[in-house]
């Protein structure tokens, strides 16, 4: 791979198959700074015509991280953007060619707003969620304790009818 700088952005590409692999800090730097967002698409360039990849095009490859050796997980981007890439949490992420530009595009296009919109609606039905499980539970606790169990009660009820019996003979 070699070093190559987009905007002020440096990552490192392969020359054979065109990916780029883009650390952890400078890849918020993109997705945060319109500037660098311009640079990338301005990088971006039609693919050439190359033949196919050897093996099955359809199956699933995970690529190992090229610091620290561990194989990446392979995610959508924002959960939603469709485009799939190769993450390590601590170092980077690999983008096959194109992929760089197409999660630029869908940045700039309000995919990312709407994903976080998205997210915090989830977030927020699964605290109602909770809340109304723990309501639930607060009043089967309370209704514990207030009404004795079915032994309890029969026991209860048993005393109570031989007070009346003693009481009234």
């Amino acid at each position: 791979m070699v070093s190559i700088t987009l905007g002020a952005v440096a990552m490192r590409e392969c020359e054979r198959c065109v990916g780029l692999w883009v650390e952890v800090v400078a890849f918020e730097k993109i997705c945060a700074d319109r500037e660098q967002q311009s640079a990338v698409l301005g990088a971006a360039s039609p693919a050439p015509a190359r033949q196919s990849p050897s093996g099955d095009p359809s199956k699933i490859r995970y690529v190992p991280c090229p610091q620290c050796g561990v194989l990446m997980n392979r995610i959508n981007f924002s959960r939603c953007s469709g485009v799939i890439v190769d993450v390590c949490k601590g170092h980077g992420t690999w983008f096959d060619r194109d992929e760089l530009s197409g999660i630029v595009q869908f940045i700039r296009g309000g995919g990312l707003e709407v994903s976080r919109q998205k997210e915090k609606r989830e977030i927020e039905f699964e605290r109602q969620q909770l809340r109304e499980e723990q309501l639930a539970a607060a009043k089967r606790d309370a209704s514990l304790r207030f009404y004795p169990s079915e032994g309890e009660r029969l026991g209860g009820l048993s005393a109570a009818s031989g007070l009346l019996k003693f009481l009234l003979e």
